[in-house]
């Protein structure tokens, strides 16, 4: 008969999964810029999916007169973002690296129909500055997550310096040192 003998190093593997607190350290910022990417994409996936309703709305009950009374780019449009924004709500949601390239391949063409026809979408022109918020916040929490990751790009080391010049300007000019 076997005799179960502990390992040990199996033992602190389990051990760790159930501390409580939250990690010190480089886990713990990669952790919460991952956390603050994965809420920002299910805010837009819940956006999106509304966005993508409201056009299926336009197909199957026009406000006014019937979905093919408009014109052939319209109505393209329309379906266009009503299955394209309901994949993306799906990626989104999901966090899959697909579901970031429809959003924002939905994202530019939404910006394009709201430059070259305003009342296409509810709000009209500020649509695009709503989408250049969102596009500014995916880039940030993008770039945010990827540095916690370790992966310190040229641009990165251009920012760090940008700032190691802005910290010793404003250093040398402090009356108090």
């Amino acid at each position: 008969m076997k005799t179960y003998a502990p390992n040990t190093s199996n033992e602190l593997e389990y051990a760790a999964a159930i501390q409580v607190g939250g990690k010190a350290g480089a886990d713990a910022d990669q952790a919460r810029w991952s956390f603050l990417l994965t809420i920002f994409f299910r805010a837009v996936a819940l956006l999106w999916m509304l966005e993508g309703l409201d056009q299926w709305r336009r197909i199957l009950s026009p406000a006014a007169g019937s979905f093919l009374d408009g014109s052939g780019a319209v109505a393209v449009a329309v379906v266009f973002f009503a299955v394209m924004d309901l994949v993306a709500a799906v990626g989104l949601w999901m966090v899959a690296p697909w579901g970031g390239v429809v959003w924002l391949l939905t994202l530019m063409a939404q910006i394009y129909v709201a430059a070259i026809k305003p009342s296409f979408f509810p709000g009209g022109g500020l649509i695009k500055g709503f989408d250049g918020v969102l596009v500014a916040i995916y880039l940030f929490l993008s770039w945010r997550a990827n540095r916690a990751n370790g992966e310190i790009s040229a641009l990165d080391r251009l920012i760090d310096m940008g700032l190691v010049w802005a910290h010793r300007q404003i250093k040398g000019k402090s009356p108090v040192r």
